[in-house]
This record gives structure tokens, sequence and C-alpha cells, in this order.
């Protein structure tokens, strides 16, 4: 069992390291558009909401962790609790085994689905890669946002660079701010069977999210 503590990250390359050796999915699942949450895009996530004191003794949410990228880096950053929430109990026994590899024990994992997903309170922070609707439900990452905000005034998520315009109108329309902190090209190698090539890009930008609690 590997110990690792916030004072052990020194800065961004040190957590995106760490990032990178938590697993991807050992059988992924197209309908679910499980895809390896890049590290330097967690990384960044994760760190700029350390630097702003939102991970302090804060209760974190992860919709849709998957092999639980965000919560395992989110646990090791200082947090109180991460709930780490995903349909797929296959992906959760992976973030599971991560969990407990770096001796966590301040991370829940639910098998939920989040269109599903009864109340369960307040979150200081949520952090988010949903599917982008490509090969799941069409409007199912609008769906995530929507709960994502719905449980936290500070929401980090990362969507298709070519729905900013229409998810910063949208946010704008909740009272929220959105902030652009990176657009990057996620890479994608050959991982389904309707893949032809060796390598697919997509552009996507990850975004912090912030609201007054009414």
């Amino acid at each position: 069992m590997r110990m690792v503590r916030d004072a052990d990250i020194h800065g961004l390359r040190d957590l995106e390291l760490l990032i990178q050796s938590i697993p991807g999915y050992k059988s992924p699942k197209l309908n679910l558009e499980q895809y390896i949450t890049d590290a330097n895009i967690v990384a960044v996530a994760i760190w700029d909401a350390y630097m702003r004191n939102y991970l302090i003794n804060a209760r974190v949410l992860d919709l849709g962790c998957g092999t639980g990228r965000f919560a395992i880096a989110a646990a090791l950053m200082g947090v109180r609790q991460v709930i780490c929430i995903d349909i797929d109990p296959e992906a959760l026994a992976i973030a599971r085994e991560s969990a407990s590899k770096y001796g966590l024990s301040n991370v829940d994992f639910i098998t939920n689905d989040i269109r599903n997903m009864a109340i369960m309170g307040r979150f200081d922070v949520v952090f988010q890669n949903p599917p982008f609707g490509i090969q799941s439900e069409r409007g199912l990452d609008m769906k995530f946002l929507a709960t994502a905000i719905n449980h936290s005034g500070i929401v980090y998520t990362i969507h298709k660079l070519s729905t900013l315009d229409y998810i910063s109108d949208k946010v704008n329309s909740l009272g929220c701010v959105m902030s652009v902190l990176d657009k990057v090209t996620i890479t994608i190698p050959l991982m389904y069977k309707h893949h032809k090539r060796r390598k697919y890009k997509t552009e996507a930008f990850l975004a912090r999210i912030e609201c007054s609690r009414k």
C-alpha cells in the first residue's frame, strides 16, 4: 500500500505524474463513451481547485467517475470526503483498487445513473468528464452539467469545444460564471471495433463554473 499526501505533491507536474499511474478501463464500453480522461486535464482542474483553497476539508463529488482519476487525485489533496459515482460497476472496481493502493479511506463508491440520482445534499466541489453524446444519449452532457450545478456552486467540467458558446450561454442563463481553463486536443487510441485509425482526436475544453447559492 502506497501512502501519498498532498505534501508529497509539489506542483502540477507531480500531480499529473501521479494521475497517470491510475489505470484506465479493462473492457471499455462504447455506449458509455468510456475513454480514459487525460492526466494533464485532470491535474489542471484539481490543481486549480487546490490553489484556490476549494479542497480544504471539502466534500467532493465526482460524477461519472469512471476509473476514478478525479476522485483519487482530489482525495490525495486534502479533501474530507469524495463520492465517486458511475453507472458501471466494473469501472468502479478499478477505481476502488486504486484508492486502496494509495491507502485512501476518504473515497466512497456508488453505482448509480446520474439521470436517476436521488438527492445527496450539497458538495463543495464537483468534478466531471461527462459523455459528449456521440455514442451515448444525445444531450447527456447537459444532464450531467445540470446535475453538477444542482449539487454545488463550484463545478469543473469537460466538454466538446464545438459546444463552448452553447454551454456558456446556458451557464450564464443560470446566473453562473464560466471560466475556460484550457482548450485541449484529446487523443483517443484504437480501442473499439468501429475504429479504423490508430488514433482519433477530439477538440475539448476544461471549464470552472461558479454559481452563487440561492
